[in-house]
């Protein structure tokens, strides 16, 4: 199998636009019907189970052979039945990312962008980029999230700042425990979920150009992400105080329709529109890419590529499955967002243990 590289730059990249497109999503009103005003609470705890889905990843990689993927390395610690079976967990967990992504994000532009469109068309018009992309391969990924990471970002907090400075609400983050601490607490560790997409690390660190940099590249990326999703959550919160953030469909299409500063800029929705579906675009060819070498390694394929057209196949028949977008968004958030930290950091965890025994074992 030919090895492609990618550097720390790239690789943080890949994995900071992985994580923070879903702020583009009916997150922040997630946060909000759940926490209340102490939604941003429910981010902040969700950042302190970030370290561990890095070091789970990271020591299972360590206790494969040398150039061992998540994929490759798992089976070697766990065997072949057992690794296979949480091989396909994985391959589960990045192929249900991309389909509910892609209806999620499909419906927003019928809904919102473009009423007149058929939701098939959509659909089609996304996966064919989106697959020629992950057909590229991880370098191209690597150099075109290098290349957009800083657009978006900036797009980003432009938006935010350009909302604040159009409306607030001083006492919207009363009062402080919003729906209730223990709520607050309890569904902070369950939405440590919303990192789940650490995982991609899992293909990135062994493509990497120099061992000694995947905590550069993780660490960066664990930063940014916690930054973004907390400052697009709490300046929601200010702008659409709750409950009326409970209500608001797509909040940083809301948060971007209302900025006026001045006569001359108003309604900037359609530029930021533009980086919106750069970022979706990415994140589902980073999400289509993983599903297909994670079935690639399982099935000893030297190579992911002929596998990405299929997929994409069913991709599009599993987002045709949802019958409206309110359950797309339930699946999302009651699935993805829910059980997703099992995928990130349960299963890795286990296998780190596993294979930190076997190590201990064999030296018996």
């Amino acid at each position: 199998m030919r090895i492609h590289h990618i550097g720390a730059r790239e690789a943080a990249a890949i994995g900071i636009i992985f994580v923070i497109t879903k702020i583009f999503l009916p997150f922040q009103r997630s946060m909000a019907e759940i926490g209340g005003t102490a939604g941003w609470i429910i981010v902040l705890i969700a950042v302190l189970f970030c370290p561990l889905c890095w070091w789970a990843i990271r020591g299972v990689i360590k206790n494969g052979s040398k150039g061992s993927t998540l994929i490759t390395a798992t089976e070697e610690i766990l065997g072949t039945f057992l690794g296979s079976v949480v091989n396909f967990a994985y391959f589960g967990f990045f192929f249900m990312i991309t389909f509910i992504v892609l209806r999620e994000f499909s419906e927003i532009l019928v809904t919102d962008i473009l009423p007149r469109t058929p939701l098939r068309i959509i659909l089609l018009t996304l996966l064919i980029p989106v697959a020629a992309i992950a057909h590229s391969g991880i370098e191209t990924l690597g150099r075109i999230c290098w290349l957009t990471v800083g657009l978006i970002v900036a797009s980003v907090v432009i938006m935010l700042i350009g909302g604040l400075m159009t409306h607030t609400e001083p006492h919207a983050l009363s009062p402080f425990w919003g729906t209730g601490k223990s709520r607050v607490l309890t569904m902070g560790v369950v939405k440590s979920s919303l990192f789940s997409e650490l995982l991609v690390f899992g293909f990135l660190m062994p493509r990497m150009r120099k061992a000694k940099e995947w905590g550069k590249a993780a660490w960066w990326c664990i930063a940014v992400s916690s930054v973004i999703l907390f400052c697009t959550t709490i300046v929601y919160l200010y702008i659409f105080p709750y409950p009326s953030a409970t209500r608001i469909n797509v909040p940083l299409l809301e948060i971007s329709r209302i900025i006026i500063l001045g006569r001359w800029i108003q309604r900037v929705e359609s530029i930021f529109l533009v980086v919106w579906l750069i970022s979706i675009v990415i994140k589902l060819s980073v999400a289509l890419y993983c599903t297909a070498a994670t079935l690639s390694q399982m099935m000893r394929l030297p190579k992911h590529q002929p596998l990405v057209f299929p997929l994409a196949i069913s991709i599009y028949s599993f987002a045709m499955l949802p019958p409206s977008v309110m359950t797309a968004v339930m699946w999302d958030r009651d699935l993805l967002r829910t059980y997703g930290s099992i995928f990130s950091i349960g299963l890795p965890l286990m296998t780190w243990l596993a294979g930190i025994v076997r190590n201990k074992w064999r030296q018996l």
